[in-house]
């Protein structure tokens, strides 16, 4: 089999000679060497790079917290995420250490960087799939599109990104005890109209 990577750098111990350390098997050294670079190494430019998004999700997240006066309060955090594969010319992109910097526009405005989102690790596993998340406080999330611009960790940061992938958050125009208040007023409406449908029958 294949000898591991360590054998393949190990210095010649005081027994071994020159010509005994040339007797490993260095083909097969070689071809472990190969087998561990990255799909990646080779430079591939952005053009030659497209995107397969997997999944898109974006919600808002609740929890209650207690305050210093002894009162609930609602805490809710905006949540986005994305699961995605990369090619480069057709090949996938495995095992790629990637970064990710959010940017944001309302409509078709310019897009302006999220400062706290510029630095975001990207996850990754052997089969080339990709996954990025961030969440943000609800008052710093407005309703638009955030743009996640993906590149390999340590690239200049004022290179153009390999690929991005976009995800679309809405602020709900009714929320908390308004929404509560709105079924209510459904629901007591519904009630009605059939019991006047019901009077009217009998």
């Amino acid at each position: 089999g294949e000898p591991p990577l360590h054998a393949c750098f190990r210095p010649p111990t005081s027994q071994m000679t020159f010509s005994s350390t040339l007797r490993l098997p260095l083909l097969a050294c070689i071809v472990a060497l190969i087998a561990n670079i990255p799909s990646f190494a080779v430079a591939c430019a952005p053009s030659d790079v497209s995107i397969l998004q997997d999944a898109a999700y974006t919600d808002m997240a609740s929890t209650w917290i207690q305050t210093i006066e002894g009162t609930p309060k609602e805490d809710r955090m905006a949540v986005f995420s994305a699961e995605f594969r990369l090619f480069c010319k057709s090949e996938p992109m495995k095992r790629a250490a990637l970064k990710a910097a959010i940017v944001y526009r309302a409509g078709s405005e310019a897009y302006v960087p999220k400062e706290s989102l510029s630095e975001l690790v990207v996850l990754g596993n052997s089969t080339g799939s990709y996954q990025l998340s961030f969440a943000l406080p609800e008052a710093q999330v407005p309703a638009g599109e955030y743009k996640a611009e993906l590149s390999l960790l340590g690239s200049d940061p004022s290179a153009a990104p390999l690929a991005s992938i976009s995800l679309f958050h809405s602020v709900p125009l009714i929320t908390g005890r308004h929404t509560e208040i709105l079924a209510l007023l459904v629901t007591t409406a519904q009630a009605y109209y059939v019991a006047t449908k019901y009077s009217a029958v009998n």
